[in-house]
C-alpha cells in the first residue's frame, strides 16, 4: 500500500466529516464499487426483486454518512474501519430485507451509532450523483471480471473482512484454498487497477 493512498483517504474523510461536498463525493465514489460488489453478492442469495444493488448501496451511504464524524481509526488508519463499517451496514440491510420477505415485517436491526442521525440534503444530493459516478467504472468492471470463486472470497475476506478460517468454514473449503483465491483476486485487481483500494484495506 502506498502511504499516499492512505493519506488521501484519511484527508478526504476528515474533510467529509466537516461537510465538504467534494471530499464527500470522493469518498462515496471511491468506496461504492466495493459496496456494489458486496450488494450483488448478498442480494444474489435472496429472492429476486427485493432490491436493486445500486439502491441498496445508496441506502447504506445515506444511513452511514451522518455517522462519519464518530468513526474511529485503527492503528492510525481509516480505510479498514470505514470498509468494515459500510459492509456491516449493508449486511444489516440485507438481513432486514430477508426478514421482511419471510415474515412480512422486518426485525429491528441495531445501528452502529446514533439511531437518530439522518443525512443532510447536501449529503443526499452528493450520494445520488457519486454512487453512479463514472470514476468507479474501472473498479467495478475489474471486480466483475474475476472468477466467481475469487469474487466470492474477495467479498467475504476483503470487503466484509472475515477471518480466513471463517471464510473457509462458510465455503466448506480449506484456509489454504481461501488464501490462494484471495491472493489471486488481489493480484488480478492490482494488474488492472494501479493503486488498488484493496492495498489500503490490507
Amino acid at each position: 500500500m502506498s502511504e499516499t493512498d492512505e493519506l488521501d483517504t484519511s484527508l478526504h474523510l476528515q474533510r467529509a466529516r466537516s461537510g465538504e461536498a467534494p471530499s464527500l463525493a470522493w469518498i462515496v465514489a471511491r468506496f461504492s464499487p466495493l459496496l456494489l460488489a458486496q450488494a450483488r453478492y448478498r442480494l444474489g442469495r435472496l429472492p429476486s426483486g427485493l432490491c436493486e444493488p445500486d439502491d441498496l448501496v445508496q441506502d447504506v451511504w445515506l444511513t452511514t454518512l451522518p455517522r462519519l464524524p464518530n468513526l474511529p481509526e485503527r492503528g492510525g488508519r481509516h480505510t479498514p474501519v470505514l470498509v468494515r463499517f459500510l459492509a456491516t451496514a449493508l449486511l444489516n440491510r440485507c438481513r432486514t430485507l430477508a426478514q421482511k420477505h419471510l415474515w412480512g415485517k422486518p426485525a429491528r436491526q441495531p445501528l452502529p451509532d446514533d439511531e437518530a442521525a439522518v443525512p443532510t440534503s447536501d449529503q443526499t444530493d452528493v450520494v445520488s450523483r457519486a454512487v453512479r459516478d463514472e470514476l468507479g467504472i474501472t473498479v467495478r468492471n475489474a471486480i466483475e471480471q474475476l472468477d466467481d470463486a475469487d469474487r466470492e472470497v474477495l467479498v467475504l475476506r476483503g470487503i466484509e473482512q472475515n477471518a480466513t478460517a471463517t471464510v473457509a468454514m462458510l465455503l466448506g473449503t480449506s484456509p489454504e484454498a481461501v488464501s490462494t483465491r484471495y491472493r489471486r483476486a488481489l493480484q488480478s485487481l492490482r494488474a488492472r487497477i494501479p493503486r488498488s483500494l484493496f492495498d489500503e484495506i490490507e
